[in-house]
């Protein structure tokens, strides 16, 4: 049985179902390896979004996607280009969903390390409506492995996100707006402020524009070949056939490459040779790019409106980097508008635009996977030994410092205009000041930063959470104060009283133990020199005894003070609620970028 439980699941596979191709790719969730891409035989890493029937020999049919379901000699039927918005209100599954299944189970089953141990990410056009992605997502919830789904433009981001994160020298993703030419839409999402916003414009502009226009022009063209229109006509499969046809011919001119043509003139089906050599022919001599692309309300112009559109959705805001992906990405017009668009941005494209979102789709089930886990690992950090005594260990060196401070401006008799504080707030704030209790807080937060942040941090790189110029924001709890005032407040009368004692002998430092002495050595002349000598000299020691009598007391008394363990226990659960509660802030950063709807969508 398939695991649902997000922490636990080992592989996260992405599904990208375009509308003329499709791509899987899946990743393991632990580690940091790359995506591996799925290849099935000529299809290579870009499947073809077709299915068919293919006639048994044994009688009856099976279905058959890519590939297959266009060249195979003995096909029924067969369909390409059926990505569209679902209606909620038809029952029946859609053909991108039956083409998902299929290739899924195939995938699943050439791989079973996977199968049962993974969650599917499948990608969906930004600009369709909630209702749309609802019912969608329906469709999928009959498979065997658990489905999400993803906006395909915010899975490219992620992608984008991923590519440019080991660069330190890049700019973060602070205003980027990020446009995923497939073929039957193209997607937008836009990031301020790391929050992205899906916007909800583009869902009827996709590169199949320019394969629906060229299949016009070819009918057109042959309109009086009576052997090429009755071929065309015979069943759907001629249009889907043509539209495929068109689509390869269009890539053709992009790539500078005609293997894939003439692949698809040799392996088709007979029945389709009367119109698919001729129309072959014919779109070889037309120049795309210029006429169809950029001609006179072709999509070059269709693009340039929509990108009006984003232009006033994000108002004022203007994106910093434009990213630019999928396969509409490789016309060099998609660049030069949106540099048109947005003259002030950097506007570049992916390396390998077609995989993009698929890549992102993977790469969104292994944070959204190292989310839960690096919250898991968050939590249980305060109960590791090590956190803990770090911080048990600070908080007694802090006290020791705090007592230690006390005590020496005690027997140093430090001035005070408070000394004689005796309402217990003031009594608060005097020990707060005599023990320099600001200072040695300021010390405890550097410290504990020091010997904390490298076990957070860990955590971080651990599960690719952010963790670049960073530094925790301890406050650190009253209750180290007001457990040193708590310890001392107590006995502040006895400190008090002996240190009072300290100052009578050192006022009578001055002009009270001179008088004694001229009195002492004026009773020499007299006959019972030896009686008073000796009470001069009980009198001379009695300052001296209470001295050391008065600096005895004030060092037992606050060497006897400590802290109450429940006391220390508290501060190390409060500190540790800190780290979790800012450690939880950055996997909300990760968690908006790898979102379902990560944010409030524009043109609603």
């Amino acid at each position: 049985m398939a695991r649902d439980t997000e922490s636990d699941i080992g592989y996260a596979v992405g599904l990208d179902l375009g509308d003329g191709e499709s791509s899987l790719c899946w990743l393991p969730t632990h580690g940091r390896s790359k995506a591996r891409v799925y290849t099935r035989g000529t299809d290579g890493a870009a499947i073809v979004t077709a299915l068919g029937r293919e006639r048994l020999d044994q009688g009856g049919y099976r279905y058959v996607i890519g590939e297959a379901a266009v060249m195979a000699q003995n096909v029924l039927h067969f369909s390409v280009n059926f990505k569209s918005r679902p209606d909620p209100q038809d029952l029946a599954v859609p053909e991108a969903v039956q083409f998902a299944q299929i290739l899924l189970t195939e995938f699943l089953s050439r791989h079973p390390e996977v199968r049962g141990n993974c969650v599917v990410y499948v990608g969906h056009p930004t600009g369709w409506d909630d209702v749309s992605v609802a019912t969608y997502a329906r469709h999928f919830s009959s498979m065997n492995v658990p489905v999400r789904l993803v906006a395909e433009s915010q899975s490219a981001l992620v992608h984008v996100r991923d590519r440019r994160g080991g660069r330190r020298e890049e700019r973060r993703l602070d205003r980027v707006l990020v446009v995923d030419i497939g073929s039957s839409t193209t997607d937008f999402t836009f990031v301020e402020d790391l929050i992205p916003r899906n916007l909800l414009v583009g869902s009827d502009l996709g590169c199949a524009v320019i394969d629906r226009e060229l299949a016009r022009m070819v009918r057109e063209a042959f309109a009086g070949d009576e052997k090429f229109t009755t071929a065309l006509g015979r069943d759907d499969s001629g249009e889907e056939m043509l539209l495929l046809a068109c689509r390869r011919a269009k890539e053709a001119q992009f790539t500078g490459t005609d293997v894939r043509l003439q692949d698809l003139q040799v392996g088709c089906d007979p029945r389709f040779t009367p119109f698919l050599g001729p129309s072959l022919g014919w779109l070889r001599g037309v120049d795309i790019p210029g006429r169809v692309v950029r001609g006179p309300g072709g999509w070059a112009e269709g693009f340039a409106d929509v990108l009006t559109e984003v232009r006033g959705l994000l108002g004022a805001t203007e994106p910093e980097l434009v990213v630019i992906t999928g396969g509409g990405s490789r016309m060099p017009v998609a660049r030069r508008l949106c540099l048109d668009a947005f003259p002030e941005a950097t506007v570049e494209s992916d390396t390998d635009p077609s995989q993009s979102v698929t890549r992102g789709l993977a790469s969104v089930g292994r944070h959204r996977v190292n989310v839960a886990r690096f919250r898991h690992d968050i939590h249980e950090l305060k109960d590791r030994p090590e956190f803990e005594e770090k911080i048990r260990a600070g908080l007694l060196d802090a006290f020791d410092q705090a007592r230690n401070t006390l005590l020496t401006r005690l027997l140093e008799r430090a001035d005070d205009d408070n000394a004689d504080a005796e309402d217990e707030q003031d009594i608060d704030a005097f020990i707060r000041r005599l023990t320099g209790m600001d200072q040695v807080l300021a010390r405890l937060r550097v410290r504990l930063n020091a010997e904390l942040t490298p076990m957070a941090l860990e955590i971080c790189r651990r599960y690719d959470i952010r963790a670049d110029q960073f530094m925790l924001e301890l406050v650190l709890p009253g209750v180290i104060g007001t457990a040193i005032s708590a310890r001392i407040r107590p006995m502040w009368r006895t400190l008090r009283g002996a240190q009072s004692v300290l100052e009578t002998i050192a006022s009578m430092g001055g002009l009270g133990l001179y008088a004694m002495r001229f009195a002492m050595q004026s009773s020499k002349r007299l006959a019972h020199l030896g009686a008073l000598g000796a009470v001069a000299g009980g009198v001379l020691a009695l300052p001296k005894a209470t001295e050391m009598a008065a600096r005895k007391l004030i060092r037992t008394t606050l060497e006897n003070a400590q802290l109450d363990p429940a006391e220390v226990s508290s501060v190390v659960t409060h500190v540790a609620e800190q780290i979790t509660e800012q450690m939880d802030r950055r996997a909300e950063e990760v968690e908006r970028f790898v979102s379902d709807r990560p944010g409030p969508e524009a043109g609603l």
